[in-house]
């Protein structure tokens, strides 16, 4: 048998590592993730006095990269801050509070962030249970503007129309935007990373075997 030319292995190898960034780049992280959020808005709500709102918290996720749907979303813990009456201070927990809209496909994850997409469709919210979904009580929500939230970002530690910042309107995010950066990144490397590796490892083993004195012949047959 003809053994393989030098050309032929490096094909090889690329088609392998091309095949492996195919299969792993549609894989979920090795676990949950938990991304960082700390966000500010200051602007005037409803009322027209100016209002100054921060999120501080995490958001769990169940490690899938990609699109994200409701059920990715595993826990959270929210501090919603009114930063001019901190008496009205809440935090949104999964005991106390729920996912109250979700909808589109406009939030996504890597292994390094969470993303949304205002460009396109869809909308998160996580409200308290007590008053209850849709109250205007204590919650916070990013949207493309579609259903309950206003296009953009809302941050409501008491009731909306008294102390909700809203960015929206020409203030609103435009496009893909990082939401939060993880807190505990998942260990499992780039697609792209290990597609490299396992060129580089079929490469050296393709040069091993054609080095003199590794087995090979130019006749076929194996030296003793």
């Amino acid at each position: 048998m003809t053994p393989p030319t030098p050309q032929r292995l490096v094909r090889t190898a690329f088609t392998l590592a091309a095949g492996a960034a195919l299969v792993i780049g549609t894989a979920a992280q090795a676990g949950p993730i938990t991304y960082n959020f700390d966000t500010t808005i200051v602007s005037t709500n409803p009322t027209g006095h100016l209002q100054s709102n921060t999120v501080r918290g995490t958001i769990t996720t169940d490690g899938t990269i990609g699109v994200l749907a409701a059920n990715n979303i595993v826990t959270w813990q929210l501090d919603l801050i009114d930063n001019l009456a901190p008496a009205k201070n809440y935090t949104l927990t999964l005991a106390n509070s729920s996912l109250v809209v979700f909808s589109g496909t406009a939030l996504s994850a890597t292994a390094t962030d969470l993303l949304f997409d205002f460009g396109g469709t869809g909308e998160v919210g996580i409200q308290a249970n007590n008053p209850g979904p849709f109250s205007g009580w204590h919650y916070f929500c990013f949207s493309t503007g579609v259903f309950a939230c206003l296009a953009g970002e809302t941050i409501s530690p008491g009731y909306i129309f008294d102390d909700g910042a809203v960015l929206t309107g020409a203030n609103a995010p435009v496009g893909v935007v990082p939401l939060a950066p993880p807190a505990n990144p998942g260990t499992v490397p780039e697609p792209g990373s290990l597609a490299l590796a396992a060129l580089a490892v079929l490469a050296a083993g393709a040069a091993r075997r054609l080095r003199p004195g590794s087995g090979a012949s130019t006749g076929g047959v194996r030296r003793q």
